[in-house]
């Protein structure tokens, strides 16, 4: 049962209810019963490290058995009042208070130990234990190297970095951590350290394991076993008291080379085993794929999927992709300065044949410049669903320069110049919903979006002074870069970098690290990275025709020599091959390499074939089909579409309905619809496989519209925007 407290009175009468006794004076005795607590607890616990003459303020909590806080009168108690007084309000002293119940001036006094318990009710708390110690001015931090001999220098051999595979005596790394005062070693006295690694991912710190030396209560006061957990490199240090060490840096193993296996496949699906070896040669992962912090990409994620097991899944309408896997900071090699990505030897392509012979069904989003700055005349963007069905009209509140689909088909990006009618700002159209949001924090035109969709490059050469936007689908926001004149980018496969081309400077964006700024020595026209990821190829800057550059550290890694400056570059998705167009030639790359490491090398080797078509000498679009099997060339010196077999090295032209020219053109994922508008204001649909234009689709009121939705008169309104959604 509960105890009574009595308040009010002179002598300690016991009493449960309000009593009036002749022995207790003539007040009235209040006696208040508490319930005996199931438990009490204090913090700071379980010990504390203390500075003579400083103080520690106590709290306790008292709980019933449902573990609900109750209200209890406490009492503290120091085992040793030589080295630590507690005042009544839980204020510890190291050493002696002037006054217990109002403590004021704390006196230093004895070095030494001192355990501090809370008392309710009879049940007490369990002990904090207090080091009071000298003031320390240094804490270091030393690498022990063996556990089993800890204060002998390294009898065994260890690289400089832990292997995930060497979680075990003697490779594994023990810290251990000392105080001084003055120069002195104080390490004896001032009890538990804390420690600290900056990149957690990278190690698990135990103070706990077995083997560690200075064991109180099971813990080891100043030691603590780092366990590699994932490649990377972290700071770690040690605090006592309000004393830090300097940071050691440990290191697991980075992840060297990564080579992929296909271990199940069917029509629709791949499952793909990583092979993962570390920078001192051991192979850290093979079977548990989702142990190793790898990053899993698909260049179309509109057709393939890829899980972290990495599983990778198709779409019944076909298409196809590159899918990798790739040691990508700051989830893998964690820490690094510069981040260190590493790419695969290999990557796997998946075709998916359409489940349908059918007519295939996609939506294809069709607008137009036509409005430029005219006053009134409001810009739309209609989806048209093949073969011939027309959606509502989507208002845009500014004339579109550019409209590009995410690669999973989700949103569609159209791009705006400033002006002095409707709002500038890059416009983000909502696919299923149909609904469009203005950022006016990133005018310009779409130049690439990331394979994860989390990032879109709107480059701004219209206003003063040019920039480049790269703009947060996550968080609506926008980074300007100070880059004038921006013409061309690609996103490396994982979405860790972006390559940004100006004339004859590269610059490189990254999520990670800061901007750089490249000189090139030609100026350069396009850039895409290799399907595998760890070379990027640009279409110019350097004389020979064409410079290659590690994803990595964006050093040089290669030149091909082409006749002249290519006008595209592209990636074929067998990650074997990059195609070039250099008018009236196409160039197939053949590339050769085995990345590991940083720098991994490169080699090329150029086929040229001839199109065909004498002085053609310019280019407005190139399209690769997402099977790597054929290229569609649009150019204002060819009647029609130009067709290129790269398998059967042979050349055709697909012809428009009346004779129209093709402005600009969008192919669907199973490569079997080419959508065109064309100069005769209508969009084209072309089978690839018969060359039949086989629907042209007219807009009734046209693509530019009166405030009042009818169609505007006095301007030409082509259909020279057409993006086909994934």
């Amino acid at each position: 049962m509960g105890r009574p407290v009595i308040a009010g009175g002179l002598l300690a009468c016991s009493a449960a209810l309000v009593l009036m006794l002749p022995g207790c004076g003539s007040k009235a005795l209040r006696s208040t019963i508490f319930p005996v607590p199931a438990s009490i607890t204090i913090t700071p616990a379980p010990s504390l490290s203390l500075e003579l003459g400083k103080n520690q303020s106590f709290t306790a909590t008292v709980e019933n058995s449902v573990k609900a806080s109750i209200t209890e009168p406490v009492s503290y108690q120091s085992s040793n009042t030589a080295v630590v007084t507690v005042a009544a309000n839980g204020l510890a002293c190291a050493g002696s208070w002037d006054n217990l119940a109002s403590p004021s001036i704390c006196t230093p006094g004895q070095i030494g130990v001192a355990l501090v318990t809370a008392t309710a009710n009879g049940v007490t708390s369990p002990p904090t234990t207090v080091y009071v110690h000298q003031h320390i001015d240094g804490v270091t931090v030393q690498d022990l190297c063996s556990v089993a001999q800890p204060s002998a220098p390294c009898t065994v051999p260890r690289h400089a970095c832990q292997s995930l595979l060497e979680n075990s005596l003697p490779q594994n790394t023990v810290y251990q951590a000392m105080a001084f005062s003055r120069g002195v070693d104080i390490t004896s006295s001032v009890g538990q350290f804390t420690w600290q690694a900056v990149n957690q991912g990278v190690a698990t710190l135990s103070n706990t394991a077995s083997g560690l030396s200075n064991i109180v209560n099971n813990v080891s006061l100043n030691q603590v076993l780092a366990i590699a957990n994932a490649p990377g490199v972290t700071p770690v240090y040690a605090t006592i008291g309000t004393a830090t060490s300097s940071p050691v840096n440990f290191t697991t193993c980075a992840v060297q080379s990564i080579a992929l296996q296909v271990t199940n496949s069917s029509a629709t699906s791949k499952t793909i085993v990583p092979t993962v070896t570390d920078t001192v040669g051991n192979v850290i992962s093979t079977t548990n794929v989702s142990a190793l912090p790898l990053t899993w990409s698909s260049s179309e994620s509109g057709s393939v999927t890829v899980s972290t097991a990495g599983v990778a899944s198709g779409t019944s309408s076909g298409g196809g992709a590159t899918v990798i896997a790739s040691c990508t900071p700051p989830t893998c090699n964690i820490g690094f300065l510069p981040t260190l990505p590493i790419y695969p030897e290999n990557a796997v392509q998946m075709i998916l044949s359409p489940s349908s012979t059918a007519a295939p069904a996609a939506t294809v989003y069709v607008s137009s410049t036509g409005c430029g700055t005219t006053e009134n005349c409001i810009s739309t963007v209609i989806p048209v669903t093949t073969p011939n069905t027309l959606g509502a009209a989507i208002n845009l509140s500014t004339t579109p320069n550019s409209l590009l689909f995410n690669r999973a088909g989700t949103k569609a990006y159209a791009g705006t110049n400033s002006g002095f009618l409707g709002t500038k700002g890059l416009m983000v159209i909502d696919s299923s919903a149909s609904t469009v949001t203005q950022f006016i924090s990133a005018p310009g035109k779409v130049l690439s979006t990331s394979p994860d969709g989390s990032k879109v490059v709107v480059s701004d050469t219209t206003d003063a002074p040019n920039q480049v936007f790269v703009f947060n689908t996550n968080t609506n926001t926008s980074t300007a870069l100070p880059i004038t004149g921006a013409t061309a980018a690609d996103f490396s496969p994982d979405s860790l970098k972006a390559y940004i081309i100006t004339g004859s400077t590269l610059y490189v964006y990254s999520i990670l690290d800061a901007l750089q700024t490249l000189p090139l020595r030609a100026p350069a026209n396009d850039v895409a990275f290799f399907a595998e990821g760890a070379f990027a190829y640009l279409a110019g800057g350097d004389p020979a025709g064409i410079m290659v550059r590690r994803t990595c550290d964006n050093g040089e890694a290669d030149t091909v020599a082409t006749v002249a400056a290519p006008s595209f570059i592209r990636a074929l998705p067998d990650a074997a091959h990059m195609l070039a167009l250099v008018p009236p030639m196409v160039d197939i790359i053949d590339v050769t390499t085995a990345p590991a490491g940083c720098t991994p090398t490169v080699r090329d080797s150029v086929t040229s074939f001839n199109l065909g078509l004498g002085s053609f000498t310019e280019a407005t679009q190139l399209i690769i089909s997402e099977d790597g099997s054929k290229v569609y060339i649009l150019s204002p010196e060819v009647n029609g579409i130009l067709v290129y077999d790269i398998a059967a090295q042979i050349t055709s032209t697909l012809s428009l309905a009346g004779n129209a020219a093709p402005i600009q053109a969008s192919l669907t994922v199973d490569g079997r619809l080419l959508a065109v508008g064309a100069t005769d204001g209508m969009l084209h649909e072309i089978e690839t496989a018969t060359g039949a234009d086989v629907a042209q689709i007219q807009f009734p009121l046209g693509l530019c519209l009166t405030p009042g939705g009818q169609q505007f008169t006095g301007i030409t309104c082509n259909p020279d925007l057409v993006a086909v959604k994934p």
